[in-house]
Protein backbone atom coordinates (compact mmCIF):
# COMPACT_ATOMS: atom_id res chain seq x y z
CA UNK A 1 0.00 0.00 0.00
CA UNK A 2 1.08 3.25 -1.00
CA UNK A 3 0.49 6.31 0.93
CA UNK A 4 -1.32 9.08 -0.27
CA UNK A 5 0.66 12.54 0.62
CA UNK A 6 -1.93 14.94 0.92
CA UNK A 7 -0.78 18.08 1.46
CA UNK A 8 -3.52 20.71 2.88
CA UNK A 9 -2.43 24.08 3.33
CA UNK A 10 -4.02 25.39 6.72
CA UNK A 11 -2.72 29.07 6.33
CA UNK A 12 -5.70 30.42 4.58
CA UNK A 13 -8.42 29.11 7.19
CA UNK A 14 -6.18 29.94 9.95
CA UNK A 15 -5.95 33.40 8.66
CA UNK A 16 -9.99 33.23 8.38
CA UNK A 17 -10.54 31.62 12.11
CA UNK A 18 -8.23 34.42 13.33
CA UNK A 19 -9.99 37.37 11.37
CA UNK A 20 -13.74 35.69 12.76
CA UNK A 21 -12.15 35.94 16.09
CA UNK A 22 -10.83 39.49 15.86
CA UNK A 23 -13.93 40.75 15.21
CA UNK A 24 -15.59 38.80 17.69
CA UNK A 25 -13.17 40.25 20.37
CA UNK A 26 -13.96 43.88 18.74
CA UNK A 27 -17.92 43.30 18.87
CA UNK A 28 -17.71 41.90 22.71
CA UNK A 29 -16.03 44.84 23.82
CA UNK A 30 -18.30 47.08 22.56
CA UNK A 31 -20.73 45.54 24.10
CA UNK A 32 -18.34 45.22 27.30
CA UNK A 33 -18.12 48.95 27.27
CA UNK A 34 -21.46 49.33 26.87
CA UNK A 35 -22.42 46.67 30.25
CA UNK A 36 -19.95 48.78 32.20
CA UNK A 37 -21.60 51.84 31.38
CA UNK A 38 -25.09 50.83 32.07
CA UNK A 39 -23.68 49.04 35.84
CA UNK A 40 -22.38 52.63 36.53
CA UNK A 41 -25.08 54.14 35.88
CA UNK A 42 -27.34 51.45 37.82
CA UNK A 43 -24.58 52.11 41.02
CA UNK A 44 -25.04 55.35 40.53
CA UNK A 45 -28.85 55.62 40.62
CA UNK A 46 -28.51 52.85 43.28
CA UNK A 47 -26.61 55.36 45.38
CA UNK A 48 -28.33 58.46 45.16
CA UNK A 49 -31.44 56.57 46.54
CA UNK A 50 -29.32 55.48 48.97
CA UNK A 51 -27.80 58.98 49.73
CA UNK A 52 -31.78 60.21 50.02
CA UNK A 53 -32.47 57.46 52.43
CA UNK A 54 -29.91 57.82 54.63
CA UNK A 55 -30.71 62.03 54.59
CA UNK A 56 -34.16 61.17 55.56
CA UNK A 57 -32.90 58.47 58.47
CA UNK A 58 -30.33 61.44 59.84
CA UNK A 59 -33.74 63.71 59.98
CA UNK A 60 -35.71 60.86 61.52
CA UNK A 61 -33.26 60.31 64.12
CA UNK A 62 -32.21 64.11 64.93
CA UNK A 63 -36.09 64.60 65.46
CA UNK A 64 -36.27 61.62 68.09
CA UNK A 65 -32.90 62.89 69.04
CA UNK A 66 -34.66 66.30 70.24
CA UNK A 67 -37.85 64.35 71.43
CA UNK A 68 -35.14 62.49 73.61
CA UNK A 69 -33.94 65.21 74.97
CA UNK A 70 -37.18 66.59 75.62
CA UNK A 71 -38.20 64.02 77.62
CA UNK A 72 -34.42 63.53 79.67
CA UNK A 73 -34.86 67.58 80.68
CA UNK A 74 -38.40 66.84 82.03
CA UNK A 75 -37.35 63.38 83.98
CA UNK A 76 -34.63 65.42 85.37
CA UNK A 77 -37.20 68.54 86.32
CA UNK A 78 -39.20 65.93 87.96
CA UNK A 79 -36.33 64.13 90.01
CA UNK A 80 -34.99 67.60 90.76
CA UNK A 81 -38.80 68.66 91.54
CA UNK A 82 -38.85 65.41 93.92
CA UNK A 83 -35.84 66.14 95.82
CA UNK A 84 -36.96 69.81 96.46
CA UNK A 85 -40.07 68.68 97.75
CA UNK A 86 -38.87 66.43 100.22
CA UNK A 87 -41.46 63.89 99.68
CA UNK A 88 -39.19 60.93 99.63
CA UNK A 89 -38.54 58.61 102.28
CA UNK A 90 -35.94 56.61 101.91
CA UNK A 91 -35.58 53.69 104.03
CA UNK A 92 -32.64 51.10 104.46
CA UNK A 93 -32.07 48.22 106.54
CA UNK A 94 -28.38 47.61 107.42
CA UNK A 95 -26.58 44.94 108.58
CA UNK A 96 -22.86 45.05 110.39
CA UNK A 97 -20.68 42.29 108.03
CA UNK A 98 -18.51 41.08 110.52
CA UNK A 99 -21.82 40.42 112.71
CA UNK A 100 -25.40 39.58 111.17
CA UNK A 101 -26.91 39.94 114.32
CA UNK A 102 -25.94 43.63 114.61
CA UNK A 103 -28.85 45.17 112.36
CA UNK A 104 -30.10 48.60 112.13
CA UNK A 105 -33.24 50.46 109.99
CA UNK A 106 -32.53 53.85 108.91
CA UNK A 107 -34.85 55.63 108.08
CA UNK A 108 -33.70 59.16 105.71
CA UNK A 109 -36.37 62.08 104.52
CA UNK A 110 -34.68 65.63 103.74
CA UNK A 111 -31.11 65.64 105.24
CA UNK A 112 -32.79 63.80 108.53
CA UNK A 113 -31.58 60.19 109.15
CA UNK A 114 -33.15 57.94 112.19
CA UNK A 115 -31.61 54.90 112.95
CA UNK A 116 -33.78 52.27 114.74
CA UNK A 117 -31.28 49.15 116.31
CA UNK A 118 -32.85 45.62 115.60
CA UNK A 119 -32.21 42.53 117.39
CA UNK A 120 -33.85 39.12 117.81
CA UNK A 121 -35.61 40.31 121.61
CA UNK A 122 -39.33 39.94 120.93
CA UNK A 123 -39.99 43.29 123.09
CA UNK A 124 -37.34 44.89 121.05
CA UNK A 125 -38.16 44.07 117.85
CA UNK A 126 -41.69 45.33 118.89
CA UNK A 127 -40.50 48.37 120.13
CA UNK A 128 -38.65 48.80 116.87
CA UNK A 129 -41.53 48.38 115.00
CA UNK A 130 -43.33 51.02 117.12
CA UNK A 131 -40.52 53.50 116.54
CA UNK A 132 -40.29 52.58 112.97
CA UNK A 133 -44.35 53.61 112.46
CA UNK A 134 -44.06 56.65 114.91
CA UNK A 135 -40.86 57.91 112.87
CA UNK A 136 -42.57 57.09 109.56
CA UNK A 137 -45.97 58.77 110.51
CA UNK A 138 -43.76 61.93 111.79
CA UNK A 139 -42.08 62.12 108.29
CA UNK A 140 -45.07 61.66 106.15
CA UNK A 141 -47.01 64.62 108.20
CA UNK A 142 -43.86 66.82 107.93
CA UNK A 143 -43.79 66.68 104.03
CA UNK A 144 -46.09 69.47 102.52
CA UNK A 145 -46.79 67.28 99.51
CA UNK A 146 -49.82 65.05 98.98
CA UNK A 147 -48.00 62.20 97.48
CA UNK A 148 -45.26 60.69 99.59
CA UNK A 149 -42.66 58.28 97.52
CA UNK A 150 -40.96 55.61 100.05
CA UNK A 151 -38.18 53.84 98.66
CA UNK A 152 -37.09 50.81 100.66
CA UNK A 153 -34.09 49.51 99.78
CA UNK A 154 -32.63 46.30 100.90
CA UNK A 155 -29.36 43.54 100.44
CA UNK A 156 -31.46 40.21 100.25
CA UNK A 157 -28.42 38.15 100.51
CA UNK A 158 -27.55 39.77 104.07
CA UNK A 159 -30.94 40.71 105.93
CA UNK A 160 -33.20 38.36 107.43
CA UNK A 161 -36.75 38.36 106.38
CA UNK A 162 -37.93 38.84 109.98
CA UNK A 163 -36.46 42.29 109.23
CA UNK A 164 -38.09 42.52 105.70
CA UNK A 165 -41.70 41.62 107.08
CA UNK A 166 -41.30 44.12 110.19
CA UNK A 167 -40.29 47.25 107.40
CA UNK A 168 -43.22 45.59 104.63
CA UNK A 169 -45.56 45.70 107.51
CA UNK A 170 -44.70 49.35 108.58
CA UNK A 171 -45.05 50.51 105.24
CA UNK A 172 -48.36 48.43 104.24
CA UNK A 173 -49.79 49.96 107.47
CA UNK A 174 -48.97 53.40 107.07
CA UNK A 175 -50.65 52.72 103.17
CA UNK A 176 -53.81 52.23 104.65
CA UNK A 177 -53.60 56.25 106.29
CA UNK A 178 -51.42 57.76 103.44
CA UNK A 179 -51.10 57.88 99.39
CA UNK A 180 -47.60 56.53 99.32
CA UNK A 181 -46.12 55.27 96.32
CA UNK A 182 -43.58 52.39 97.31
CA UNK A 183 -40.45 50.86 95.80
CA UNK A 184 -38.85 48.11 96.82
CA UNK A 185 -35.03 47.76 95.33
CA UNK A 186 -33.33 44.95 96.04
CA UNK A 187 -29.25 45.98 95.91
CA UNK A 188 -27.69 42.70 96.25
CA UNK A 189 -24.58 42.43 94.68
Amino acid sequence: MKKNSILIELTPLLDVILIMLFFILVQSEGRMGDFYEETREALEAEFAILEADLEAYKAEHASEMEILRGIGASYEALRLGLEEDAGIIMISIISNETDNDMRWILVESAAQVTRIDLCWSTAARDAAALELNTVMTSKIQDMASSIVVVAFRFDSASIFAADHRLVSSAIHIQRQFNQLIVAELDIRV
